[in-house]
Parts: C-alpha cells; structure tokens; sequence
C-alpha cells in the first residue's frame, strides 16, 4: 500500500503508475453498473457550487465523462466534448468528473487533501478552456467508484439515475454522439454498451507527451518502465508537428507496424 492509500486507508489512490494499473483500465469491471440499472443520486461540489446527480440531468440527460490532468485519454476527447456542448447543448447536459490522477508526476501529484484536488481541477478548468461543468469527485472517489474506476469512461444517465449509455473511453467519438442523436429523437440506444479502443487509444497517443510532460519527468518514466511499447509510440507521436494530434497516434503505430514488417521479412 502506499503512502496516500495508507494515510487514507484504503486502496483507491496511488503514487506511482504501473502495468497492473493499465490492465485494470481496459475494461469495466464485473460489479460495475451497467445499462438499465440505476446509480444512486448523490451529493456533488462542481465548480459552480453543490447539487445532485439526478438535478444536474433535470431537463436532459447527463454525460459523465471521468477525468484527470494527468490522463493523455481525457486530454485527446476534451475538443470532442467541447464541440458536443457547443452543437447539442439543446439535447444533453455534460459535466467532467475530476477523479484520481492516471499519470502522478512531480507537478502533479495524487492529492493528499481535498483542497489540493480543487486545485488540480481549477488548472484543469483554465489550461483547457473547459465550458462545461467540473465535478470535483471526493478524495476517496466515492462517485467514481459508482461509475467504475476507469480513467476516461463515459456515462449518460437521466433524472431517475438510469444509466443509458456507457462508454469506456470518451473518445470514442461516434458511440457516443449516435447515442445522444437516439436520445435527443425519443428512440432507444441501440448500442448501449462500448468498450470500444482502437480509435481512442491512438487518437491520446498523440496527447501523450504534451500531457506526461505537464504532468512531470516521474511519469513519463513510468510509462517507459510500466508500458515501453506505449511510451515508444508517444515518443513517436511528438515527431509528427505537423500534423493535428488526434492523427499522430495512428501515424506513429503506421510506422512502428511497418519497421516491424521489414525486421521480419529482412531477419
């Protein structure tokens, strides 16, 4: 256990990013909730002032996307939401739940306290142009561990808390806005459930230095230590200035793919 898990006494929080970590986050869990069952209304602090879950989805549903600084993952989807506020601001409501740090660096680092959580969300808020609300999570997660602990996962629930929609990653850009489009039409969601990676993986490959670096120096290198291959390829992706950073993931895996291929038929 580490320092902040042992000072709290549990196990939510941690100090350094590992494998075991990363392997947790590729799927939801089995005691998550799921589509057709309904979370709890509970309390939230956004950074307007206090309310509940099932307020904020009143008038129309909610999507609840979990997040952090130090998350390449949350980074690489915030234009997608910020265009989904700006363009559907009429069909859904959208808010960012500021829960643990995914990538803990120096500048950083897990919160010890409440207040330094605030403070991670306020530069989150500012460095980001954020126009949607920022739900500052409680600093043992209580509302995160709700939604299942992931990094980046996306869940839109209405005003009786019925989840309607669930996504592992909020980049998965078009599961999400058929969702709200199927929504906003009074129809069914199709596809309620996407644990889709592919696209958002190599859409905050291209986020992954910008963000590791803001983040600080440790965390980057535990990226190398706890993912080399992933590190390789954000190391990669920073080459490809010229090109818009939701492209340079996949450019960097087009390449790593084709060196690979050459050893192969060469050796």
């Amino acid at each position: 256990m580490n320092k902040i898990s042992e000072a709290l006494g549990n196990s939510y929080l941690f100090d350094h990013f590992n494998i075991k970590i990363m392997m947790r986050d590729l799927c939801f869990s089995r005691s998550a909730y799921r589509p057709e069952q309904t979370i709890p209304d509970i309390k939230v602090t956004t950074d307007k002032g206090e309310t509940t879950l099932y307020k904020m989805a009143k008038d129309k549903p909610l999507l609840l996307v979990t997040g952090s600084i130090t998350c390449p993952m949350t980074i690489s989807s915030l234009p997608v939401l910020n265009d989904l506020q700006t363009d559907m601001a009429d069909k859904i409501n959208i808010a960012l739940v500021y829960v643990r740090e995914a990538h803990p660096g120096e500048h950083y680092p897990q919160p010890c306290n409440i207040d330094e959580k605030r403070r991670h969300a306020q530069d989150f808020k500012e460095n980001y142009s954020i126009n949607f609300p920022v739900i500052i999570d409680e600093l043992d997660g209580s509302l995160h561990k709700i939604l299942d602990v992931k990094p980046n996962s996306a869940h839109i629930i209405d005003a009786a808390g019925n989840i309607l929609f669930q996504s592992l990653w909020a980049g998965d850009t078009k599961s999400i806005q058929d969702a709200v489009e199927q929504l906003a039409n009074h129809l069914a969601v199709k596809r309620k459930l996407s644990e889709s990676m592919l696209l958002p993986f190599f859409r905050g490959a291209g986020f992954m230095h910008d963000t590791l670096n803001l983040a600080g120096k440790r965390s980057y290198k535990e990226l190398l230590y706890g993912a080399p291959l992933i590190w390789v390829l954000s190391r990669l992706a920073s080459l490809f200035t010229f090109m818009p950073r939701q492209k340079r993931g996949g450019m960097s895996a087009v390449l790593l793919i084709s060196v690979f291929a050459f050893f192969v038929t060469v050796f």
